[in-house]
């Protein structure tokens, strides 16, 4: 499968998913088996962080940022859902090299978002860096190895 399908498939089937969860608050059983059978362990992984409360909003006053935060298995990662983009390694290693469209981050905090199962952190802007910080550090410690 080309990156472009693969993203472009799998971001389409998280945005019919989101859609069907946000407005009846479950999944069709149809869509739920396509789900699986296009993403395997990272819906069902996935699916399994946002209804444990694993997904984390901050949202920064005045400003209004938003971080989105989910914790994997090894570790707590920067999701950006927009774009989308996640600090996982499985992102930078099959996301990029096109072997998948998304990590199961991304579909975490698809899903939290749409069941509205997430944890909501209010902060000041001033405290902006000290959130964002920790994967600045770990981008800069692996750009310098």
């Amino acid at each position: 499968m080309e990156m472009e399908n693969a993203y472009q498939l799998e971001n389409k089937m998280m945005e019919e998913a989101y859609e069907e969860l946000a407005s009846r608050g479950e999944l069709s059983i149809r869509l739920k088996e396509r789900l699986e059978k296009t993403f395997g362990e990272r819906f069902t992984n996935g699916w399994k962080l946002a209804n444990s409360r694993s997904v984390r909003r901050y949202e920064f006053k005045p400003s209004s940022r938003v971080v989105w935060v989910v914790q994997g298995r090894k570790s707590e990662y920067q999701v950006m859902p927009d774009i989308p983009f996640c600090y996982c390694d499985d992102y930078y290693f099959r996301v990029m090299d096109k072997k998948r469209g998304l990590c199961y981050h991304i579909i975490a905090q698809h899903i939290a978002e749409a069941l509205n199962k997430f944890e909501k952190i209010s902060k000041r802007d001033s405290q902006y860096s000290s959130i964002t910080d920790r994967w600045r550090a770990k981008e800069l410690a692996e750009s310098s190895e």
